[in-house]
C-alpha cells in the first residue's frame, strides 16, 4: 500500500502572506495538488477494488491550519491531521503525517510512504501516476527511495520504503526526507517540465496559470 502524506504546514516566511491560500485559478494553492492526489487514489482504488476490497492508496493531510482541516472533513478517505509543531520545521510535519497514518491505518511492512507537498501546485497529475506506477512495479526488489527528477533538478514527491521509517522519526528541526534518501541509490522518475517541480516559495513565482 502507498500512504500518501500531503504536507500543508508551511510558514510562508519568504512569500509574504500565507502561500497556501493563495487563490491560483480561483482556488487556494494547496487545493491544487492535493485534489489531483484524490483522483488518482480513487483511480486506483476503484481499479484494485474490482479484484479485492483492499485500496493500493490512501491520503493524510497534515496541516497547522483549521481551515484546511475542515476542507478535508468534507472529502469522503481524506483523513487530515492538525500539527501546531509544524512551525518548528519539516520534520514535525514528517513525524505527525507517519504517526497519524500509523494510527488511523493498517500498515504493513512492504508498505511505501509518499511525501507530496501543498505548494507545487504545477506538478500533474501523470507524474504522480508515473512515480506510483514505478513504486507498483519495483515492489519486492529491495528498493527503498523513488523521486522524479527533471535533468539534474530532483523535487518532490518522495517514496519512502516503510523499512525507513524509524530514519524519518528520528529526523530533527528542519531536516527532510532528503537527509535520508541521500544515503540510498534512488530510483528516479524523469519528467520533461522543471516547473512541475517548483516550490512556490515567492510571490514572484507564482504568477503562471496552472495547467494540468
Amino acid at each position: 500500500m502507498i500512504h500518501i502524506i500531503y504536507m500543508a504546514a508551511g510558514n510562508s516566511r519568504r512569500f509574504g502572506s500565507n502561500k497556501l491560500f493563495y487563490e491560483l485559478d480561483g482556488k487556494p494553492m494547496y487545493r491544487h495538488l492535493l485534489e489531483r492526489l484524490i483522483e488518482i487514489k480513487d483511480r486506483y482504488n476503484k481499479l484494485k477494488n474490482a479484484e479485492s476490497n483492499n485500496p493500493v492508496i490512501d491520503i493524510t493531510v497534515v496541516t497547522r491550519y483549521r481551515e484546511i482541516l475542515d476542507y478535508c472533513a468534507c472529502i469522503p478517505d481524506c483523513h487530515a491531521v492538525l500539527s501546531p509543531d509544524s512551525e518548528k520545521g519539516i520534520s514535525y510535519t514528517i513525524k505527525a503525517g507517519i504517526m497519524a497514518v500509523q494510527e488511523q491505518k493498517k500498515t504493513g511492512m512492504q508498505d511505501y510512504y509518499m511525501f507530496a507537498v501543498a505548494d507545487q501546485p504545477y506538478l500533474k497529475s501523470q507524474s504522480v501516476i508515473k512515480l506510483i506506477d514505478k513504486v507498483l512495479e519495483n515492489k519486492g526488489n529491495m528498493k527503498s527511495v523513488f523521486s522524479l527528477r527533471c535533468g539534474d533538478t530532483v523535487g518532490n514527491p518522495c517514496v519512502f520504503h516503510s523499512s525507513l521509517i524509524p530514519q524519518l522519526l528520528s529526523l530533527e528541526g528542519d531536516k527532510g526526507g532528503r537527509s535520508v534518501a541521500k544515503k540510498y541509490d534512488c530510483v528516479y522518475v524523469d519528467i520533461a517540465d522543471e516547473r512541475e517541480l517548483t516550490d512556490i516559495d515567492t510571490l514572484s513565482n507564482s504568477k503562471h496559470t496552472v495547467t494540468l
